[in-house]
């Protein structure tokens, strides 16, 4: 069976398009799943002072709390793009100075 140029550059397109559609759910599945934007865990360490370099669950919530109590600017980090990503950086401290006058704070003073 031979195909003519016009099929050859048919049968390319649909392939690369098929292609693309693999790789871009590939990648959207090896990122981590977010919960819901109101969801805590009970497993929080209330008492961990937080402060720029912190990271984990505990600055998740910190930063879901000045998004949504403060309308804080936390930037487009984060896998949903709000800034909330884990990892207590610049953004995050000058929000929580802007918020609360501090730069460093455990979740039981919020």
């Amino acid at each position: 069976m031979t195909l003519d140029p016009k099929q050859k550059k048919y049968l390319y397109i649909v392939g690369g398009v098929v292609l693309a559609v693999f790789l871009i759910k590939q990648y959207l599945n090896s990122l981590p799943k977010s919960l819901p934007a109101d969801a805590v865990s009970d497993n929080l360490d209330m008492e961990k002072v937080l402060k720029k370099g912190s990271a984990g669950a505990e600055v998740t919530e910190l930063q879901r709390i000045l998004k949504k109590q403060f309308n804080a600017n936390l930037g487009t980090s984060g896998i949903n793009g709000d800034g909330i990503d884990g990892d207590f950086g610049t953004k995050t401290e000058t929000a929580l100075k802007d918020a609360k006058g501090v730069i460093e704070i455990s979740l039981k003073n919020i």
